[in-house]
């Protein structure tokens, strides 16, 4: 055995976000005792594997009528198909034909016994790659993932390089149209010469206005060089097993995935990992998924950063693509028993004539949903929810860090409200938060773009519900996997210039002001890295998935926390943290009117005194006098938020050496 300093893993943010990948540079103090080997270990090739694998179902068009499946197998089925029956011994089953993709996914190299291959690489004493007479990288030897862990293995900064051998194999995508509405149908994918899947089971959506329920969680996000020092698959797929549970087989009707499914996209190893491990869930229940910035990903090769690879996630998730744009994911929208989902792709960011800024959201892909959700409000939608990766409002840093969000947030968030949206499901900040009902103001006035607004609250079984709030919620469960950033708004605004210095432009009042706009958010995982970074060391074992009932006039919206180590064996806890809800009815009943909450009261005041216009002046004397009317109400619901935000200070980070 020798002591070797492995290479550490960096990422560099670009303007966009848009690539990132392992880079490697020398650290002094990070090694790890592991057997490093003259010789590289002999690859072994990766397994055939023609049954029907890495199958996910989805919602594709409209789910009362119809359903959509993806799978692979390494050889090509010419008569692949996906057989739908009404019956569990699938009799008389309704046979639909596949459309097959050859594709080429590359896998990482690994021995024998299944472990990774990694090189060690040599660097000078500046930083520098050192290479032979031949201009090749000098590699000090090679070493494999059998006995590695600890938090510098966890976090990637100690990994070393990682090399892919490329597979070619077949993607196949299936639908199963003119289905009967609000019926459970079972259903096997595969070829009668290369097999068939297991039964699987879905329930097509039913009327409008009928009550159902789905889950969000986000960020499973995997990585490969975890595969066998803390298995992160494994959270994913229990995170989203408990969260069934929880709510109950029979009433889960679908789940929300709001993306980063995996690490690095490039590496097919994470998607096997994470959908074989979710393999029961995908079997089960159909997926709506939104693409994450990860989803794209590629490995970097000593030091150089890789091509992006944004056909990865359209490739694994049969999904639409409204204009036909496919690039690191796609957007499409999708009516359920009344209620209109939209989903956005934040990976819209590619630098193009009709995207110079590179927003995460491009002016194609805006249009497109001013004109989508027009048309399902002059439908008669009675719901609109968004669902996207990349956060506007989150309790960590990206929201207003990523150059890509803060180009479009203006443009968004008007957007948003002028469409009177209802809830914006959120992923890519690994930290909880959901904020009060918000209007959008221009960034001249505040440079958030969110103003709580002046909703009528009642009380519903001791739940808070805002009443026809014109205005829009924004939702993030933290993660589904092991990765956490810190709630860094929450411990001041010199903390805040401390992990993240690109928000040095914040002073302590616009701390305060932000932190306003939330009703509910904190890092629930307390870790000693969030004292001097905004990320943990992928090392979590505190999850969350938020659950949403949806009727014809109420969304009843509850945020749980997992609590327990897998890799220890604890129990796995769940509780509920954080519950709200939306009504479009008037209050009655048990409800009583309230006034508006302090979050609302300080996002006003703070916004007055920061806008020039006649308007807003006016709307300081408003809230000055509301202020004065209900001074005792106030100064309690103050004390309570005061309370409130103490706790919100429980931290989680992630690394910006990490891909972000």
């Amino acid at each position: 055995m020798s002591k070797i300093s492995m290479p550490r893993r960096m990422t560099s943010l670009f303007t966009s976000l848009l690539i990132a990948g392992q880079l490697l540079t020398p650290v002094s103090g990070l090694a790890q005792e592991v057997e490093l080997l003259d010789e590289k270990p002999a690859v072994a090739e990766v397994a055939v594997n023609d049954t029907p694998n890495r199958l996910i179902t989805t919602i594709k068009g409209d789910p009362s009528t119809g359903m959509a499946f993806n799978w692979y197998t390494t050889n090509l089925f010419e008569d692949a198909k996906v057989l739908v029956s009404t019956s569990e011994d699938m009799a008389d089953a309704q046979e639909f034909a596949a459309e097959a993709t050859e594709v080429v996914n590359e896998y990482g190299e690994r021995d024998e016994n299944g472990f990774f291959i990694y090189e060690d690489v040599a660097y000078t004493e500046e930083g520098e790659l050192e290479t032979d007479e031949n201009g090749d990288p000098v590699i000090n030897g090679y070493y494999t993932d059998e006995n590695v862990s600890g938090p510098e293995w966890t976090s990637g900064d100690a990994v070393g390089q990682l090399h892919l051998q490329e597979v070619t194999e077949y993607s196949y995508k299936a639908e199963a149209t003119e289905l009967e509405p609000n019926t459970t149908y079972y259903y096997q994918v595969g070829s009668q010469e290369g097999g068939l899947s297991e039964v699987g089971t879905f329930t097509t959506a039913g009327e409008e206005g009928e009550t159902f329920t789905f889950i969000q969680y986000t960020d499973t996000q995997n990585a490969y060089w975890n595969e066998h020092a803390r298995n992160e698959a494994e959270f994913g797929a229990n995170t989203i097993e408990l969260a069934i549970d929880t709510v109950g087989e029979e009433n889960v009707d679908f789940i929300m995935h709001t993306g980063d499914f995996v690490e690095t996209a490039q590496v097919e190893d994470e998607w096997v990992d994470i959908l074989e491990q979710t393999k029961e869930t995908h079997l089960s229940y159909p997926f709506a998924s939104a693409a994450g910035n990860h989803d794209e990903y590629s490995i970097g090769m000593y030091g150089e950063y890789g091509d992006a690879v944004p056909e990865k996630f359209n490739e694994h998730v049969n999904v639409d693509a409204a204009n036909d744009a496919i690039s690191g994911g796609s957007y499409y929208s999708y009516d359920y028993n009344g209620a209109h989902f939209v989903v956005l792709n934040s990976n819209d960011n590619k630098e193009e004539d009709e995207n110079g800024e590179s927003k995460a959201f491009g002016e194609e892909q805006l249009e497109w949903a001013r004109q989508d959700i027009e048309e399902a409000r002059a439908n008669g939608a009675n719901w609109v929810v968004l669902a996207y990766h990349k956060p506007i409002f989150s309790k960590s840093y990206h929201s207003l860090q990523d150059s890509d969000v803060q180009a479009v947030r203006d443009e968004f968030m008007s957007l948003i409200d002028e469409l009177d949206v209802d809830l914006a499901l959120q992923g890519h900040d690994h930290v909880v938060s959901a904020t009060y009902p918000l209007n959008y103001v221009p960034t001249e006035e505040n440079f958030s773009n969110g103003v709580v607004a002046d909703a009528e609250t009642t009380d519903v079984d001791g739940v808070e519900y805002f009443v026809n709030p014109e205005a829009t919620v924004f939702v993030l469960p933290n993660t589904g996997g092991t990765k956490t950033y810190d709630d860094i708004y929450s411990k001041g605004v010199e903390h805040v210039h401390a992990v993240r210095p690109s928000l040095e432009w914040m002073t302590g009042e616009d701390v305060e002001y932000y932190n306003s706009l939330f009703a509910y958010g904190n890092q629930p995982q307390e870790s000693e890295a969030f004292t001097d970074s905004h990320s943990n060391w992928r090392d979590s074992s505190v999850q969350n998935f938020a659950v949403y009932e949806v009727s014809e006039t109420e969304i009843n919206v509850k945020i749980y926390e997992i609590e327990g180590d897998l890799t220890a064996d604890e129990e796995r806890t769940v509780t509920l943290v954080h519950e709200f809800g939306v009504t479009k009815d008037a209050a009655e009943g048990t409800g009583t009117e309230e006034e508006p909450n302090e979050g609302e009261a300080a996002s006003e005041e703070s916004t007055t005194e920061e806008s020039t216009t006649e308007e807003s002046e006016t709307s300081e004397e408003t809230s000055t006098e509301e202020s004065e009317t209900s001074e005792e109400s106030s100064t309690e619901e103050s004390e309570a938020s005061e309370e409130s935000s103490t706790e919100e200070s429980e931290t989680s980070e992630e690394s910006e050496e990490s891909a972000a």
